[in-house]
């Protein structure tokens, strides 16, 4: 039996954020202000069901700003090493709680939540911050249609990133 196949064609916005500040103090703002999510304590309290431990896991962690950082990988080491010049690191972003708002939708919610940020910076150029608008990303699902979520990312995720571009 031959699997179904289906294309939905959409448009996403790719929000760009310039910034004169170093790729170190982007990083570094960012870093400070999103802590890592220590993913094998979450995976042990989702194990034991502790439903009321990751909340406030969540809410320790997180602070006043919602958001927690779940991955980073530095892609620009390894492309220095390939010989372009380049400081490159790839973030996941989110709350665990408040993307209950999107997965009660459907488990799709998994391909933008939490949401993939890149900051980057090729020698002599400014810094730059990008993402997919989490509203023009999720309008791909028609069933998300009716969650805040998306909403709530371009509002607070997005003006914190600006935040850490910003002079001064």
């Amino acid at each position: 039996m031959e699997p179904q196949v289906t294309e939905t064609e959409f448009t996403c916005k790719l929000i760009t954020i310039r910034s004169k500040k170093s790729f170190a103090e982007v990083t570094s703002a960012l870093e400070g202000l999103f802590r890592m999510v220590d993913l094998p304590k979450l995976a042990s309290m989702t194990e034991a069901g502790d439903q009321a431990g990751i909340k406030g896991y969540f809410q320790e962690i997180s602070g006043d700003h919602e958001f927690s950082i779940f991955f980073k990988l530095d892609q620009g080491s390894t492309q220095r090493l390939a010989g372009f010049p380049l400081d490159c690191r790839f973030y996941l972003i989110g709350n665990a709680v408040i993307v209950n708002g999107l997965f009660q939708y459907g488990a799709t919610a998994g391909l933008g939540a939490p949401v993939r940020v890149c900051v980057s910076q090729q020698e002599g150029e400014d810094v730059r911050i990008d993402l997919d608008e989490p509203t023009a990303f999720f309008s791909q699902f028609p069933e998300m249609k009716q969650s805040k979520v998306p909403g709530i990312l371009d509002r607070d995720l997005v003006k914190h990133l600006i935040e850490f571009a910003s002079s001064g």
